[in-house]
């Protein structure tokens, strides 16, 4: 695969850098949403198990509303069967359900609640006996305010743990107002344990397509680096790539000190070839010399489709000996061309060659306007050959 360099590879980078961000930003999101989900699924739960006992606790209105207007919880002061009994549907329903903590209180003042029935077992120390108080927080004070059911968002305690609580008033039908109230606590650890191997999934799959787009992206960067480079008729180089990778042969040469040849090709009566036989025959005569160029010459050398009809050939590290072995090599094999039109008649191929030798101080366009006078001369004394540059020719 063709290796990025200059602007793509910074557009890679940055194609990169953005991906990633947008894949964390989603990540992060989808999570939050997940998290949400899952604390609105078990706040519904924890509220509607509040409910469903808060309907139980009204059935025997009359037994409960006794026991919420004593005074002092002594055993001769208050309905023993009647406690005992809830306390064990209140340890059943706890148990059925899964929930941490069910219990009932009653508000005793602005900010104090006392419990009345409590769904842990009386030989656990979370145990909290009738009578035993507790500080009304801000969500029982709305529950008594509002009469409405709810829940809470989830709360860190060090004592009781991490814990969502769903709870519902309990009214007085005569009254209406909320004498108590059914609280339901739920265990949040399953929601982080969940969320963290959700949120394992969501990362990786973030990476994931952070990596497959990343390699499309450089996919897509290397084709248009190919397309930009690469000239699409004959499949040689581009004059774009041609240009560059001459200014830094000339800079390496300076460096090192030594010489390179360039070679400038051009057709001998290309423009015959297209007026006789079509411009779709002539396409096919620039790809057999383009493919003949490159068997001729090494994967080091550029081979560029200079426009139209014409050709240049870099030869890196090279000397003139080589480079007119190269030239004279493309001379034979084009002149052994054969190709036949649709008329099916041989039409006879040749090209003319001009050499010129890059020399310290010269630019770009010196050493490509001395090939070019080369090339012309070899037009103007009999085609089909090679012509080394000189002072001569001038």
């Amino acid at each position: 695969m063709k290796k990025l360099t200059g602007s793509r590879l910074i557009c890679l980078f940055v194609a990169v850098i953005i991906i990633s961000v947008l894949s964390i930003v989603t990540a992060l999101s989808l999570s939050d949403n997940i998290e949400s989900l899952l604390i609105e699924e078990k706040g519904e739960k924890a509220m509607s198990v509040s409910i469903a006992v808060a309907k139980l606790v009204e059935q025997d209105y009359p037994n409960f509303l006794r026991l919420l207007k004593v005074e002092e919880y002594n055993i001769e002061n208050y309905d023993v069967i009647y406690h005992a009994k809830m306390q064990r549907l209140f340890r059943e329903i706890r148990s059925k359900t899964g929930v941490k903590f069910l219990y009932c209180c009653k508000r005793i003042s602005e900010d104090k609640i006392i419990y009345i029935f409590d769904g842990e077992s009386p030989r656990s120390e979370l145990y909290s006996p009738l009578g035993s108080e507790d500080d009304l927080d801000e969500m029982e004070q709305n529950i008594y305010s509002s009469k409405v059911s709810g829940y809470t968002p989830i709360i860190d305690d060090p004592e009781w743990g991490s814990l969502l609580t769903g709870m519902t008033p309990l009214i007085d039908p005569l009254t209406g107002d909320a004498v108590a109230h059914i609280g339901v606590d739920v265990s949040v650890a399953s929601i982080r344990t969940s969320l963290a191997d959700i949120n394992k999934i969501i990362m990786i799959n973030a990476v994931i397509i952070t990596i497959i787009t990343s390699l499309i992206i450089y996919r897509l960067l290397c084709m248009t680096s190919i397309f930009t480079e690469t000239d699409y008729l004959t499949g040689l180089h581009s004059k774009g790539y041609q240009d560059r990778f001459l200014k830094q042969q000339i800079k390496k040469s300076i460096s090192t000190g030594r010489p390179f040849p360039l070679v400038m090709i051009d057709f001998d009566d290309f423009k015959m070839i297209n007026d006789e036989h079509g411009h779709h025959f002539g396409d096919t005569v620039l790809k057999s010399v383009s493919e003949i160029i490159k068997i001729c010459t090494r994967s080091v050398d550029c081979c560029a489709r200079y426009g139209g009809d014409e050709f240049v050939i870099i030869l890196p590290d090279a000397n003139l000996e080589y480079a007119s072995f190269v030239c004279q090599w493309l001379l034979k094999e084009v002149s052994n061309l054969n190709l036949k039109p649709e008329d099916d008649t041989l039409v006879p191929v040749s090209i003319s060659i001009g050499i010129a030798i890059w020399e310290a101080g010269m630019a770009p366009e010196q050493i490509l306007d001395r090939a070019d006078k080369a090339l012309y001369h070899s037009k103007r004394t009999g085609k089909s050959k090679v012509t080394v540059y000189s002072e001569e020719l001038i």
